[in-house]
């Protein structure tokens, strides 16, 4: 059974790509959004102003009290990592809460720095019973070399949204602008839910974090609206078709799994083909899917139905090899039938090639998801 924290945990998640989808929509040219580095979501504007969010959900409509562990973490936090937030105009607690009917929050934006300053650090003046968690954080602000000018300026730039809701705010804020071209409520539902969904799968190697910028967003939101007004397909791009191989790629390739797997069932003279076949796949990934979300989403789906496609093809040979012997000659007739097979159309791209669906399916083979011998347990 899922636990109530694993359930906010991922309600949390997926509202911090809520959050950045917003951000996304509100990007202008060369800006770019981050999402788990500087903080939860944030906004970094070349002209504009740059923004750092705390995305906080909530399950139930509990109020945030002002020595709430809400407000008081996220403060600590810009606080004590200063330095990171210095060209942040505005730092932003993003909450589906309300604050407290009695909070020294309420009107907040209208105070100035040393009213703010002053009314922040007046919530703990007064020691309360069971308090441990609020007192430990205050102190860790407010005491051991703490620096008011610092404080000040992080508490200068602190908002508090309040109230945000759901999927649906975006549509009512951009239906009459930005999704016009969707014409019907429910169709902008779904296409604002698949751009969480793939905000949410964007992967930035070393650091664990995620990031696009604004040119990378405008063309996966041109993308993505074509699969919601039309056939979106085009033809696989064929440039390195008929590229050859040249000498340091052949010696690069000779030790990769697909080939060890090509010699283990004795068909040495295809070794050749299936080596520019694979390279030329891999260029055309590179080139066409690797920095599209979109077309790399569509590939994926597409390398493991063929993965599936040709797992159950070789059970079938396993069944019909009885014995060692026509092991081999079942291995080479089922790999010789694959790489024959008629390459596949996929979702957004129209006129595969043969070159292509045989370079996808040395990637599966290379990568451990299947083993062309039959004899294998």
């Amino acid at each position: 059974m899922v636990s109530q924290d694993n359930t906010l945990k991922m309600l949390g998640f997926i509202y911090q790509a809520y959050i950045a989808l917003i951000k996304c929509l509100e990007m202008n040219e060369n800006d770019k959004v981050i999402i788990e580095k500087l903080g939860d979501v944030t906004l970094i504007s070349a002209k504009g102003i740059s923004e750092q969010i705390e995305v906080k959900h909530h399950l139930e409509a509990s109020p945030i009290y002002d020595r709430s562990h809400e407000i008081w973490n996220t403060v600590w936090n810009w606080y004590g990592n200063f330095d990171e937030y210095t060209n942040i105009e505005e730092l932003i607690l993003f909450t589906t809460a309300d604050l407290s009917s009695t909070s020294v929050f309420k009107n907040w934006d209208t105070k100035d720095i040393d009213c703010k300053y002053d009314t922040f650090k007046n919530i703990g003046i007064e020691i309360k019973d069971e308090e441990k968690a609020f007192r430990k954080t205050y102190d860790k602000i407010f005491k051991n070399g703490h620096d008011a000018s610092k404080l000040k300026s992080v508490l200068n730039r602190f908002k508090i949204l309040l109230k945000q809701q759901t999927i649906k705010t975006i549509i009512n804020k951009y239906e009459t602008t930005t999704f016009k071209f969707l014409a019907e409520k429910d169709k902008m539902e779904r296409f604002v839910s698949s751009l969480i969904g793939f905000l949410l799968s964007i992967p930035i190697k070393n650091n664990k974090s995620w990031e696009i910028s604004y040119k990378e967003f405008d063309d996966l939101f041109a993308e993505y609206a074509k699969k919601f007004t039309g056939d979106s397909r085009t033809p696989l791009p064929t440039e390195f078709e008929d590229s050859e191989l040249t000498s340091t790629e052949c010696e690069s390739l000779k030790n990769k799994k697909f080939i060890e797997e090509i010699e283990k069932i004795n068909l040495i003279d295809e070794i050749t083909d299936a080596m520019n076949d694979y390279c030329c796949t891999y260029k055309t990934i590179i080139a066409h899917f690797n920095h599209n979300i979109v077309k790399s989403h569509d590939l994926k789906a597409y390398k493991n139905d063929l993965a599936k496609t040709l797992s159950s093809r070789r059970k079938i040979y396993k069944i019909k090899a009885n014995n060692d012997e026509n092991c081999l000659i079942q291995s080479q007739a089922l790999y010789l039938e694959s790489i024959s097979m008629e390459p596949r159309d996929f979702k957004g791209i129209s006129d595969n090639r043969v070159f292509f669906q045989r370079g996808v399916i040395h990637i599966i083979v290379d990568g451990g998801n299947l083993t062309w011998y039959v004899g294998d347990k």
